[in-house]
């Protein structure tokens, strides 16, 4: 029968394996520009981990020196080196493709040697017989290290990301989805260790753990597919995946040999859904996580130690019913903020601060395999893509000079014919107008009325050649549209001017006009609407200007009907000008038409 150190450095083994599991994980993720950096960075800051654990780390978290430890305790040492290496991964991997590697491995410095040793003497110290565990003693469970090593992880990933802030280098290389595949079924694998190295609960509980284990990733996986779902997030459903797993792998940790199977796969759902939901908070305050740690880990860990007293068999309870150990957990979580995230956005500022943390622009281009390691395939293939884009982007640059110049010719072309149907026929008109009045027979009626008719068609299509309230500026055209438009049929038409207009060049208040015309002209054939109202107003960055055209009309599904209203064209005007179009509808929801014009840029 198999011994219990045996057992607990199999355990410690399977949690090494997930080295190479987040290696492969975050080396799918990052840009190929960066794979080495992010590859050798692992493996520096595993070997900072074990010497700073080993000679002050575990010493804080159990109260014993490795100099001093009996024999028996090796294996529980080399566990806990394996728990500390995976928390100091995680961060270092989320802050990637724009950190310095002097920075990451000074942090990792301080979270092996104080940050996580510290929070795990609050909950673990008392495991090898000590009495160090306050939070333990006060009611607070974990089992295998949801909050120890993944929500500690998990705050000095914020911290981290909070100093360095996101990424600014465009992509030139492609993730490598099937490589994160893969990691993340080595971690998956070697999460089987990670929960079931618990040595104070028997042997025969191991098959429990690693079926909660199973079961809470599978669900997890489910609950973070069904929130992308809902969302309708197409093409992020990879990333949902991902989120889900490992959430759900890092909230059952916390509970996995101490409740029933269905307790995990509820567990694994919730958390499931709220990894993947997180991404919509990461996104909104722009904290820019290359590998999702925050969402897997921080989230997942917040949501098993806060799932713990609903769902755990009652006989395991540290205190007196659920609620009190809710508070018990809410306190531990409290406590891990405090000293993790606290501490960390120290470190991190201190950092920044006197080595910094980030690399320049220019070697955030180029990529960090350069930068850091100077590697020679890295430098070929920089070399290769600068001329490249270099090509591409020259040959941009004219294509939109002579877009710009077609379009002002065209123009001068609609007003030279406008001027002269003015003078030409529309003289003659007016003359022969003038004849008629003179008349006053039936007959001379009946074609006073048709010259008039044909004399307001001819105005209209004048104003569609050369709009003239143009002449007086972009705003003022608009207005007149909109007052055009309102009241006609019993529809309302508006122009709402939140932010001054800037003053565009001629060729780009031209298309302007011409695409909120066409939008409106949709709005009136197509959308059966009864209002309608054209806002103007700055982006949020204050270097790009919005047109919005929103009506209350039927609305339509984008991919039956997009194609059908000049939609299309529309679009490739708004790209001629440097913008873009985005057509936000639904059927019975109305219909907007955004139109996104730089604004302040060179």
């Amino acid at each position: 029968m198999i011994t219990q150190q045996i057992w607990v450095l199999i355990c410690g083994a399977l949690v090494f394996f997930m080295q190479a599991g987040f290696t492969c994980y975050e080396a799918g993720f990052v840009q190929s520009k960066n794979v080495i950096s992010v590859s050798i960075e692992n493996l520096l800051t595993f070997m900072i981990t074990v010497a700073m654990f080993i000679s002050i780390g575990y010493y804080l978290m159990f109260g014993e020196s490795i100099i001093s430890m009996p024999s028996s305790h090796y294996s529980y040492l080399f566990l806990q080196i394996m728990f500390a290496a995976v928390a100091v991964t995680i961060f270092a991997g989320a802050m990637s493709e724009r950190s310095k590697i002097t920075a990451l491995l000074t942090a990792s410095i301080f979270a092996a040697g104080l940050i996580y040793p510290v929070y795990g003497r609050f909950v673990w110290g008392d495991a090898l017989g000590g009495n160090f565990a306050w939070l333990h003693q006060l009611g607070f469970m974990d089992y295998a290290g949801a909050s120890v090593v993944h929500t500690t992880a998990g705050f000095i990933t914020l911290a981290g990301l909070i100093i360095v802030g996101s990424r600014t280098s465009t992509r030139t290389g492609k993730s490598n989805i099937p490589l994160a595949t893969l990691g993340v079924f080595i971690l998956w694998f070697g999460w089987l260790g990670f929960n079931g190295g618990n040595q104070q609960v028997d042997l025969d509980q191991m098959g429990l753990v690693f079926l909660n284990t199973t079961l809470s990733a599978s669900f997890g996986m489910m609950g973070a597919l069904v929130a992308n779902l809902l969302r309708r997030r197409k093409g992020r459903y990879l990333i949902s995946i991902f989120n889900g797993v490992l959430g759900g792998l890092v909230a059952v940790t916390a509970v996995s040999g101490w409740c029933h199977p269905l307790s995990a796969v509820i567990i694994g759902f919730i958390a499931g859904v709220c990894a993947d939901l997180s991404t919509l908070i990461l996104e909104r305050y722009g904290i820019d996580d290359v590998v999702n740690a925050i969402p897997a880990h921080l989230v997942g860990g917040i949501c098993g130690v806060l799932l713990l007293p609903w769902f755990i068999d009652k006989q395991y309870l540290l205190c007196d019913s659920r609620m009190e150990q809710f508070g018990a957990q809410c306190l531990g979580l409290m406590v891990n903020f405090g000293w993790a995230f606290g501490l960390s956005l120290l470190m991190f500022w201190a950092i920044n601060k006197t080595i910094g943390i980030r690399v320049s622009g220019e070697d955030e281009k180029k990529g960090l395999n350069i930068v850091e390691f100077n590697d020679i395939y890295s430098w070929e293939n920089y070399m290769e893509v600068s001329s490249y884009e270099s090509q591409i982007n020259e040959k941009n640059r004219l294509l939109m000079k002579q877009s710009k110049l077609l379009t002002k010719t065209e123009a001068q072309e609609k007003e030279n014919l406008a001027r002269s149907l003015h003078d030409g026929l529309g003289q003659s008109l007016a003359a022969l107008k003038l004849l008629l009045k003179m008349n006053d027979s039936e007959l001379s009626r009946k074609a006073l009325d048709l010259t008039e008719t044909s004399i307001g068609e001819m105005r209209n299509v004048l104003n569609d050649l050369h709009p003239a309230w143009l002449d007086e500026g972009l705003t003022k055209a608009l207005a007149y549209m909109t007052e055009s438009l309102d009241g006609i049929y019993g529809f309302e038409c508006s122009l709402d001017v939140q932010d001054h207009v800037p003053d565009f060049d001629e060729t780009v208040s031209l298309n302007i006009y011409r695409l909120i015309q066409e939008s409106l002209t949709n709005v009136v054939k197509h959308s059966e609407a009864t209002r309608a109202v054209v806002t103007c107003s700055f982006g949020p960055t204050k270097t790009s200007y919005t047109f919005t055209v929103a009506d209350n009309g039927i609305g339509f599904d984008p991919a039956v009907i997009l194609h059908g209203i000049g939609l299309d064209s529309m679009k490739d005007r708004a790209r001629m000008i440097g913008g873009d179009l985005h057509i936000i509808t639904k059927p019975g929801k109305g219909t907007k038409v955004e139109i996104e014009v730089p604004y302040g840029e060179d």
